[in-house]
């Protein structure tokens, strides 16, 4: 058996650089991290060939005397931690003290810093790890550290960096992340001397968005900031209708540190479940505060990810906390056009009526009549034109006055509405007042005109979110209504199907089924829910006993199963595009509608309510 024996100092720091220096953007992050820890109010980040010949990272913090600059260089030196109790209150980024001691083992590192009342500053180099010279160094203050060649003295290391994209797509990214943490703070990042960021000090998160992501990304975002007695959370939501593919715009940030959590990923997606397609990504940055002693920041080399001591009251609190600020906000998408505002019109638009007696065009299409000529009529054309005289053909003339003044003018017909309906129908949408129902487009949207906008509401989505949010108050208080069947209908199932019916048996009567075995295969529907029409019934228990899971559902997994089951009932028993609603109707359905909980998404995330501006109409026409 070998012996065991101490590793030499640079070994053990080349095995904890593995650690920490994962790629040219960790070394970023352990810089940037130093930086802001120094109280700098300006961070500049420099990279050549994506970080593997140069990162250069320059701020104008509080610097360091000589002692401690060589100090720092030490593997475990810190100034956050001098006993075990300072890991529970801390509120700064770096206190391990492995960074720079490991990254100095795997590069060509120069340090300058000084300080602002010193007349010299310090600069030290060190290479692989060995210091090379300590020496006085005139220099701005503050600190600017350089590295070169990352890894070239571990090529195995080396040999499993990406391309110079992708290792500049990781930088960009640590960039971006500190600089949303850290608005006062300006932030720059250059590759290859090309600028890549510059963001200058403000002092709001929405400010500091606008600026990494552009105005267009700001404007759709929503700002908000609540307090729990144990946390805060402020930050900015995308707005439902401003989704991502993917979950590359969810950041979240404790205490003012990037981090990666699932607790707060599956929160957040509890939370605008309801108004979030199934397919799609909120966008969300998200800044929690608590106290350093309610959370484990040592639990990962790279600080990225921590341990909350009371997880479940954290997630709950972040879930009330989204879904709060949802039902405060009107989330209406609106119709945008692509014409340009500042366009001008081609031609002048007549706004006004003309005065009776004044020449009018009138835009009515009239049918080119077909003038019928004699055989002796077009002889005697064509012998004038041989003859090139120019006399007028009488005949020709005579017959195109009788024609224009027999035939009649052909009017549009204009259909009318398949709906009547009365005048100032006038009705209450959501906090809208005075607006009025106009028609229904294709059987499948109601349009109400409001002040200065138009709404279009979706009638069957509209009618799924009213039901939908009914079963869930019947089911909390007497239960949903049932109607019994005078005539039982008989569903044929598969095998598999019945499995599930006898796991969930229960969950069926939870919501107002009545389900009986009836021989081999065959169900009996007894009774349903009374807002259910029959002749859907069999469909509707069969989307369900395809979409329940055969095993039995846990604890956890009950309300989910109950809330699903619940959203397909409301969706079938809803009214359908193309039913036909009296303006009766119409008005009660937008009147329940305005009632709701949720009146902007259906259970399944589709929007009830599009609006368009006058203004856009009015652009559209090129009338602004």
């Amino acid at each position: 058996m070998p012996k065991i024996k101490i590793l030499p100092a640079d070994v053990a720091n080349k095995i904890a650089a593995g650690e920490v220096v994962e790629r040219p953007a960790s070394v970023v992050k352990e810089l940037l991290e130093n930086a802001i820890d120094a109280e700098s109010t300006s961070i500049r980040v420099e990279i050549r060939a994506g970080g593997k010949r140069l990162i250069r990272v320059s701020d104008n913090g509080v610097g360091m005397e000589r002692e401690d600059a060589l100090l720092a260089l030490e593997r475990h030196a810190t100034s956050k931690v001098s006993r075990i109790e300072d890991l529970e209150s801390i509120h700064t980024f770096g206190f391990r003290g492995e960074a720079l001691a490991s990254i100095t083992s795997v590069s060509q590192f120069e340090l300058q810093t000084r300080t602002a009342g010193a007349i010299q500053g310090t600069k030290i180099t060190v290479d692989g790890g060995v210091f090379r010279s300590v020496e006085e160094s005139g220099c701005s203050p503050g600190t600017h550290i350089s590295i070169n060649n990352l890894f070239g003295n571990v090529p195995a290391r080396l040999k499993f960096l990406k391309t110079d994209t992708t290792e500049i797509n990781h930088i960009h990214k640590q960039v971006m992340w500190a600089a949303l943490a850290h608005p006062k703070i300006h932030f720059s990042l250059s590759h290859n001397g090309r600028s890549m960021l510059d963001v200058r000090a403000c002092d709001s998160h929405l400010e500091r968005a606008q600026l990494v992501y552009g105005k267009e990304f700001a404007d759709n975002l929503i700002e908000f900031a609540e307090e729990l007695p144990d946390f805060k959370l402020s930050g900015m939501l995308g707005k439902p209708d401003f989704t991502k593919p993917n979950r590359e715009y969810q950041l979240f940030f404790m205490n003012q540190r990037p981090i990666r959590s699932q607790m707060i990923g599956a929160a957040l997606k509890e939370a605008l479940s309801a108004t979030v397609q199934k397919d799609r990504h909120a966008v969300a940055l998200l800044f929690l505060t608590l106290e350093p002693g309610t959370v484990d920041v040592n639990v990962h080399p790279a600080k990225i990810e921590v341990r909350f001591r009371n997880e479940r009251s954290i997630f709950s609190g972040i879930v009330r906390m989204i879904r709060a600020v949802i039902n405060k906000e009107k989330f209406i998408p609106k119709i945008k056009t692509n014409v340009d505002s500042d366009q001008t019109p081609t031609k002048e638009v007549e706004t006004e009526t003309p005065s009776i007696g004044t020449s009018q065009r009138t835009f009515i299409p009239r049918p080119r009549p077909e003038t019928t000529f004699s055989k002796q009529q077009t002889e005697k054309t064509t012998e004038m034109e041989n003859q090139d005289v120019d006399i007028p053909n009488e005949d020709v003339e005579t017959e195109r006055k009788e024609v224009q003044q027999t035939t009649e003018v052909t009017k549009t017909v204009v259909q009318p509405p398949q709906q009547e309906i009365p005048e100032d129908a006038m009705l209450k949408l959501l906090d809208f007042e005075n607006v009025e129902l106009k028609t229904n487009l294709f059987k499948t949207y109601i349009v109400a005109e409001g002040q200065d906008k138009v709404f279009f509401i979706d009638q069957h989505v509209a009618a799924e979110r009213v039901l939908y949010e009914r079963f869930v108050h019947q089911l909390k208080a007497d239960g949903i209504p049932v109607q019994g069947l005078l005539l039982p209908v008989t569903l044929e199932v598969t095998p598999q199907q019945l499995g599930v019916l006898k796991v969930h048996n229960a969950l069926f009567d939870k919501i107002g089924f009545e389900l009986e075995e009836f021989g081999s295969n065959t169900i009996l529907i007894r009774a349903i829910p009374a807002t259910l029409p029959t002749r859907i019934a069999a469909q509707t228990v069969t989307d369900l006993l395809d979409k329940l899971p055969e095993q039995p559902h846990t604890e956890v997994e009950i309300p989910e199963a109950i809330d699903n089951a619940l959203i397909t009932l409301a969706c079938r028993s809803a009214v359908k595009a193309g039913d036909t609603l009296d303006a009766k109707e119409m008005i009660n359905l937008v009147r329940e509608l305005s009632e709701a909980k949720l009146p902007f998404n259906c259970p399944h995330s589709r929007p009830i309510i599009i609006e368009m501006g006058r203004g856009e109409l009015e652009r559209r026409f090129h009338r602004k």
